[in-house]
């Protein structure tokens, strides 16, 4: 058997690395539409304030028929916060503010989450954007 070349793994390496790299750069696939039922919100990433995150949100209809706006807060703190509240601005379907909505939780542990729903006026409100929170 003739031993390999000192090359041989250079190049191997140099070809890994060649083919690990060529997916970067490029662009995500767009995620399916969400279902009809849901109108999908203004801002989709998380933000952080005070130690909470907002992990999701949408304004859909509830049972009863009434819009409502849906979502996910989570403290991100190893401390339990007394109150947490989260406050959104409300946009028409031409983009006009027609409102605001807020929702609070009481004695939030420290790495949990909270998911709020919260009824919304007016009801033709079709798209959200988050304005902060506040904790204590």
């Amino acid at each position: 058997m003739k031993p390999i070349s000192a090359t041989f793994p250079i190049i191997l390496m140099a070809a890994a690395l060649s083919v690990l790299s060529s997916g970067c750069g490029k662009q995500n696939a767009q995620a399916p539409a969400k279902p009809a039922s849901t109108t999908p919100a203004a801002q989709t990433t998380p933000v952080n304030a005070e130690g909470l995150s907002l992990l999701d949100f949408t304004i859909t209809k509830n049972q009863a028929g009434k819009s409502v706006l849906k979502g996910n807060v989570s403290n991100t703190t190893t401390r339990k916060l007394d109150r947490a509240t989260v406050e959104f601005k409300l946009f028409d379907k031409t983009g006009n503010e027609v409102g605001t909505a807020m929702a609070s939780v009481d004695n939030l542990g420290a790495r949990f989450s909270w998911s709020f729903e919260v009824e919304i006026q007016p009801q033709d409100a079709a798209s959200a954007k988050l304005v902060g929170f506040t904790a204590k």
